[in-house]
């Protein structure tokens, strides 16, 4: 019998770790976003950050711009391709989004 428990709590915790660790890659990856050109994303509409989002970037400027919005920080499509933008929250990690402008 002890060596059953023994057993079912090694087979838990290693199915915990492989939970912890798909949920973990998953928070890694770009979360994606369509825009038209002139269209604006809001960031904390989103629920993607805790908001108020603050220290925006993108690394293609000419595609896609860091606007203020009624609600806080937004991104507005300009002109079509893609690239990666990010916002960093008050009480947790920088968020980083694909903006695809089309």
């Amino acid at each position: 019998m002890r060596q059953r428990v023994t057993t079912v709590g090694i087979v838990m915790v290693v199915a915990c770790a492989f939970v912890m660790f798909g949920q973990a890659h998953a928070k890694d990856e770009p979360y994606p976003v369509d825009l038209q050109s002139g269209e604006t994303f809001d960031v904390c509409a989103s629920g993607m950050v805790v908001c108020p989002a603050r220290s925006p970037i993108c690394d293609a400027p000419k595609i896609v711009t860091p606007v203020d919005l009624p609600g806080g920080l937004g991104f507005q499509g300009v002109a079509p391709g893609t690239t990666l933008c990010s916002a960093a929250s008050a009480v947790g990690p920088r968020r980083v989004f694909r903006i695809t402008v089309h």
